[in-house]
C-alpha cells in the first residue's frame, strides 16, 4: 500500500513538469519563425550599416531589426515606425537640451542632472503625446539619455543611421517577406469551422443509421465543439483586418480583405447556431425515439456535411442538385427540418459567395 501512494505521489510530482514542457515547446513552435527572422535581419542590418555608412560596430541598427521582429508583437510594422518615431524624437530633445542646458549648468564637472532630467521627461512626454505604442516613448527616453551620455556624435546622428538601417530591414520582413495573406488567414480559419460542421453532420447520419440515441448525443457535443472553430475565425477575421491595416501586402488587398470579412462575420455565427440548434433537436428527437423518421432526412444531412467538406475545400464530389425534402414530417422531427433548412439557407449564401470571390473548386474526376 505504501508503495502504491508513493507512486501516486511520483506520479502528482511529474504531471507539472510534463505539462510546463508542453507549454515551452508549444509556445517556442509559434515563435521559432520570428526568432529566425530577427536573427537574420540582425545580420543584415549590422552588414549594411557596415557598407552604407562605414560605422565599425553598428550595434544600434542590428538591435533595431530584433526589437520590430520580435515574438509576441501585435504588428512588426507599427513597432518599425513607432521605433523610428521615438529615436528621433529622443535625439532632438537631447540634442535641444545640449544647446539649451550647457555642461555644468548646475554641476560645476560632470554631466548636468537638470540638463538630463529635463531632456528625459521632455523626450518621453512629447512621444507619449503622439499616441503611439509603448515603444515609442521608451525608445525617445532611451535615446535622449544616449545623446547626453555618449555625446551627439556617438549616439545622434550615428545612432539615427543604425536605427533607420534596422527599421528598413524590419520593415522588408514585417512587411513583404514575412507577411501572410490576410485572404487566407480567413479562409484557413473558416475552412477549420466548416470541417468541424461537417463531421458533426456525418456523426449524425451515423447516429440515424445505427437508431442509437447516444451517438445522437456525441454527433450534439461534435456541434458544440465548433465553437472553439467559430472563435478561431473571429481571430483570423480580426487578424486579418489588423494586417489590411498595417502591412503593405494587407493594403494591396484590404478591400477583398473587409468584404470577405463582412461576409463570414454574418454568416459564420449564423451557420454554427443553426446547426447546434439542428444537433440539439436531432439529439432529443433520437432519445425520444420518434417514429417513424422523415423518408429522405438522412440524405438531407448527409447533404449538408458534403456541402460543409466542399465549401472547405475538402475533396468530395461535386453536388450538382440539393436532396429533396421530406414530405411527411412527424411532429417530433418539424424542429430538426426546420433548423436543417436554415442550415441549408446559410450553405447556399455561403457558396454564392465563394463563386462571388473565387471559383468553387470543381470535382476530382471533372
Amino acid at each position: 500500500m505504501r508503495n502504491e501512494e508513493l507512486e501516486k505521489s511520483r506520479e502528482r510530482a511529474e504531471m507539472p513538469t510534463y505539462s510546463m514542457f508542453n507549454i515551452l515547446i508549444s509556445r517556442s513552435s509559434l515563435a521559432w519563425r520570428d526568432a529566425a527572422a530577427s536573427a537574420i535581419a540582425a545580420g543584415i542590418a549590422w552588414v549594411l550599416a557596415v557598407w552604407m555608412f562605414g560605422h565599425p560596430h553598428p550595434v544600434f541598427a542590428a538591435v533595431t531589426a530584433i526589437v520590430c521582429l520580435s515574438p509576441g508583437l501585435p504588428s512588426h510594422g507599427r513597432q518599425a515606425i513607432g521605433l523610428m518615431l521615438g529615436v528621433a524624437t529622443g535625439i532632438v530633445v537631447g540634442e535641444v537640451s545640449l544647446v539649451l542646458l550647457p555642461e555644468g549648468f548646475l554641476l560645476p564637472e560632470g554631466l548636468s542632472l537638470l540638463r538630463l532630467t529635463v531632456a528625459t521627461f521632455f523626450s518621453i512626454l512629447i512621444a507619449a503625446a503622439f499616441g503611439q505604442a509603448a515603444v515609442v516613448a521608451i525608445q525617445s527616453g532611451v535615446s535622449a539619455v544616449l545623446v547626453l551620455a555618449l555625446g551627439p556624435h556617438s549616439a545622434g546622428l550615428v545612432r539615427l543611421e543604425d536605427v533607420g538601417v534596422g527599421v528598413v530591414v524590419g520593415l522588408v520582413f514585417s512587411q513583404v517577406l514575412l507577411t501572410p495573406d490576410p485572404l487566407r488567414q480567413i479562409d484557413a480559419a473558416a475552412d477549420e469551422l466548416l470541417r468541424r460542421l461537417s463531421g458533426a453532420f456525418e456523426a449524425c447520419v451515423e447516429a440515424l443509421e445505427a437508431q442509437d440515441a447516444h451517438k445522437a448525443s456525441s454527433a450534439l457535443d461534435a456541434f458544440s465543439v465548433a465553437h472553439d472553430n467559430l472563435i478561431a475565425l473571429g481571430a483570423g477575421i480580426d487578424a486579418a483586418r489588423y494586417s489590411a491595416r498595417w502591412s503593405l501586402r494587407g493594403r494591396l488587398t484590404a478591400r477583398a480583405v473587409m468584404e470577405m470579412a463582412a461576409l463570414y462575420d454574418q454568416r459564420a455565427i449564423r451557420l454554427y447556431a443553426s446547426s447546434l440548434l439542428f444537433g440539439e433537436a436531432f439529439a432529443e428527437a433520437m432519445r425520444k425515439g420518434v417514429h417513424p423518421v422523415p423518408q429522405g432526412l438522412e440524405v438531407c444531412i448527409h447533404e449538408a456535411a458534403m456541402r460543409c467538406m466542399h465549401l472547405s475545400g475538402g475533396q468530395t464530389e461535386f453536388l450538382k442538385a440539393q436532396a429533396p425534402e421530406p414530405t411527411e414530417v412527424e411532429p417530433g422531427w418539424q424542429m430538426v427540418m426546420e433548423h436543417w433548412r436554415s442550415v441549408s439557407e446559410i450553405l447556399s449564401s455561403l457558396e454564392e459567395m465563394r463563386r462571388a470571390s473565387r471559383p468553387i473548386s470543381q470535382p476530382p474526376n471533372s
